[in-house]
Parts: structure tokens; sequence; C-alpha cells
């Protein structure tokens, strides 16, 4: 399994179900380091392993252009 550390502390995370997914932010990440993250919730930015996985699910791209042709 891959190394997951907190995108807000730098911390590495323990229960990977316990993890916030958000879009990315203007700020980089923390620099990550070996000590545990106690942030609540941890906080990574990007899309979640599990949406990744599954085909056929619209992109944050495909929706923006969506909402965008609709409002024309």
């Amino acid at each position: 399994m891959n190394e997951i550390h907190c995108h807000n502390c730098g911390g590495f995370i323990t229960d990977p179900s316990t993890v916030s997914y958000q879009a990315p932010a203007a700020v980089a990440p923390a620099k990550p380091h070996s000590g545990l993250c106690a942030c609540i919730p941890s906080i990574v930015y990007g899309l979640s392993p599990a949406y990744v996985a599954w085909p056929g699910l619209a992109t944050f791209e495909s929706v923006g252009r969506s909402k965008a042709a609709a409002s024309n």
C-alpha cells in the first residue's frame, strides 16, 4: 500500500478511511514527514482513489464544461 501524507500537516495518515479529499488548493501542501497526522479529518488534495477507479464518472473539467455550455 502507498504511504499517504496529510496535505495540511504533512503527517503520515494511518487510517485512509478518515481522509477528506478536496479540490487542489492554491497553497502548496505541507512537506511530508515521518510523524503521524493528528488532523481531523486528514486533508488530501485531489480525487479519491475510489472515484478514480470508477470508469465513466465525470471529471472536474467535464463538469465545468457542461455547466458552461448549459449557461450559454
